[in-house]
């Protein structure tokens, strides 16, 4: 069986409370995971047990703005109504509405004949940053601002769909 190597551009991301994000999103990296093993004291040395729990690193993603800034707008008044809201209202507004405080992002990673192959859910998902937007008339080519947005979530799981 010949196998072919993972293309870094052949990917979907799936994100229902963000659809401008999600279609305008360049990059994402699938967030590595750590365990710590427990140590138990010895007078001799110390005895690694098995870890008990997985630590997931943080979900990062870049998209080009939007002209109409549709996709800033997005995470920006989702980050607004859990961490800074104007009124109790925003808040509750954003818990209780359409999609509520979290949401589930999948990233399609497709195979050499471009069908999804590999998908990656993340659970429970909930922006924690969101980078500036840098404009910049100094360049002599035009470069689209791109933003960053760092995303905390509960599970990541993997499942083979080929």
């Amino acid at each position: 069986m010949i196998t072919n190597y993972l293309s870094p551009v052949s990917f979907k991301v799936v994100i229902d409370r963000m659809p401008n994000v999600e279609f305008f999103t360049q990059r994402v990296q699938i967030p590595g995971l750590s365990t710590g093993a427990p140590q138990q004291v010895s007078p001799l040395h110390n005895i690694y047990k098995t870890p008990d729990r997985i630590e997931y690193a943080e979900l990062d993603l870049s998209f080009i703005v939007d002209e109409n800034m549709s996709n800033y707008k997005e995470i920006l008044n989702w980050l607004e109504g859990m961490g800074t809201p104007e009124s109790s209202d925003q808040r509750l507004n954003l818990e209780e509405g359409k999609y509520g405080a979290v949401s589930d992002i999948s990233i399609l990673i497709e195979n050499s004949s471009r069908n999804s192959n590999i998908k990656f859910t993340f659970t429970e998902c909930f922006p924690i940053s969101l980078s500036g937007v840098q404009l910049d008339v100094t360049g002599s080519d035009i470069i689209y601002p791109e933003c960053n947005v760092v995303m905390r979530y509960t599970n990541m799981r993997f499942e083979n769909l080929g």
